[in-house]
């Protein structure tokens, strides 16, 4: 089966007496990836699954932190392969029944 990538989109706050180097330290994680900056208090990332590491695991550790207020997860997905190697199915072959799921009907084509 073909592989998936775990993506989560996290909004960070620090302290504002947090040190320089706090952003620094989240950046060295595995996994995470700077998609915006906001002054020097706000951080909008990027954190997906490595083979060190799950995106939660990071997610929490970061949390965790001296310095972080909060680190929110506010948007998740599952990337899934490219669309060549999608095949679309209706919802009771994807669910099984009664559809459990408000998203697109895709599954990874079976060669």
């Amino acid at each position: 089966m073909a592989e998936v990538t775990n993506i989560c989109g996290v909004a960070v706050y620090l302290a504002p007496d947090a040190g320089s180097d706090l952003t620094d330290r989240i950046l060295a994680m595995p996994g995470v990836e700077l998609g915006a900056a906001s002054g020097e208090h706000r951080l909008a990332l990027t954190v997906i699954d490595t083979p060190a590491s799950l995106a939660i695991d990071q997610i929490a550790a970061m949390h965790r932190l001296p310095g972080v207020v909060a680190a929110s997860l506010i948007f998740h997905a599952f990337d899934a392969l490219d669309d060549e190697d999608v095949v679309e199915c209706d919802a009771a072959e994807c669910c099984g029944g009664p559809c459990q799921n408000s998203g697109a009907h895709a599954r990874p084509s079976v060669d």
